[in-house]
Parts: C-alpha cells; structure tokens; sequence
C-alpha cells in the first residue's frame, strides 16, 4: 500500500500592519501648508520661526515652522524623507509614540534653533525628521544602524552648508535620541516591553521640551517665563 498523503496545511495569513497615520497626515499637511506660495519668490512670514514675532505672542511659529517650507525643493526633499523613512520608523514604535516623539523632536528644535539663531526666520520638517533619525540609531538592528550612521553623517554635513538652520537639526536629534535611549533600555531589560519605560516618560519629555522654549524665549525677550514683552 501507498502511504497517505499527508494534507497540505493551509497557508498562515499574515497579519497586516497598521497604516503609518501619523506620517502621511503630516506629509498631507506640510504640501497643504506649502502650495498657496509655491509659485512665490519667498514664503508668507506667518508661519515660520523668528524669536522676536514669538516673543511678541505668536507662539504658534514654534509648531507651525515644522510644516512650512520654503521652495519648491525644500518641501521635495523633506517630503521625500517624511513619505520614506517615516512609515518605516512608525510602524515599529506605533503611530502614538511617533505622534510624541516627533511632538518632542519639534519643540526641542526650535528651542535650539531660537537659542543660537533667534533672528533668522527658519523653517521646515527637518528638525522632525532629525528626531526620527535619532530615535531609529539606538533601537536599530545592527545592519541598518549603518545605514542610519551614515545618514547621520549626511546630516552633519547638510547642517554645515551656510543658510541651513545647524541648530534646529541638533535638537530635533536630541529630542529622538532620548526617547530612542529609553525604549533600547527598556527592551534590554525586558524585550517584551520595549516601550514600557518611555510610555511612563513621554509626558514629562513633552513637558520639558515645552519648557525648553519658554526659558530660551523669556532669556532672549528678558522677560520672566510666561510674560510677553512686545
């Protein structure tokens, strides 16, 4: 007799990953935010980073110059790198903590970028992609943490060229390094939480990060944190 057969099992569905919300809503913006102007020499000043128009009430500069843009080739560039390696970075962490991170990432930013260039108007994701490229390097595995290094590399360099805001791509690293930090602590200790310990730190990081530019906005306006001196 033939030995029976043995059934081929069915094929394992694999599970989908969630869509990376967070980077294409913040792509979508920063092209919505860019295309009333693109055709114009420069952008409208409403939006962009200037240390005195903050210190003068319009705190909203600290957020929205992480989606304005320039030209044409500014947003192209930055848009390539949101669309590319922010889905990548997402779909590990989850589309909250890149919510955060990148909140922090932001903020720290422009905090720096006031700090050491509080009256050059500046604008652009870049300080938010440099988060992201300083949360990836600690919880990467060894293989793309090259890739990465050398993209950081990249970074430095792009950072030295005369006009491109050095200082808001140091803190936005800074404010994704942290957090990349927490989370490699944490899955070392415990790899099946990995992100047990920034989850109990992200509010205090957005916390700080906020109070990042208020102490460097009240020290440039000389004024005491949370008063407005026009």
């Amino acid at each position: 007799m033939e030995p029976t057969p043995t059934p081929t099992p069915p094929p394992v569905p694999v599970p989908r990953q969630p869509p990376p919300l967070f980077s294409w809503i913040y792509l979508g913006l920063c092209v919505l935010v860019f295309l009333p102007h693109a055709m114009d020499p420069e952008p409208p000043d409403k939006y962009l980073l200037y240390g005195p128009a903050i210190a003068a009430g319009e705190w909203w500069r600290v957020l929205t110059s992480s989606f304005e843009h320039v030209t044409p080739l500014h947003i192209l560039m930055n848009g390539l790198s949101i669309f590319s390696f922010g889905p990548v970075v997402e779909r590990q962490i989850g589309t909250g903590r890149m919510l955060i991170i990148s909140l922090i990432s932001g903020l720290l930013s422009s905090a720096t970028a006031l700090a050491f260039m509080w009256q050059y108007p500046s604008a652009g994701a870049s300080g938010v992609i440099a988060g992201w490229l300083g949360l990836a390097l600690p919880i990467a595995g060894a293989r793309a943490r090259k890739v990465l290094i050398q993209w950081t590399v990249l970074l430095v360099l792009v950072s030295l060229v005369p006009g491109v805001a050095w200082a808001a791509h140091l803190g936005g690293f800074v404010g994704g390094l942290v957090p990349g930090l927490l989370i490699r602590s944490a899955y070392r200790r415990t790899p099946t939480q990995p992100f047990r310990t920034f989850d109990r730190w992200a509010l205090l990081l957005l916390v700080l990060a906020t109070l990042a530019v208020v102490l460097v906005v009240a020290v440039h306006a000389g004024a005491q944190p949370g008063s407005v001196q026009g």
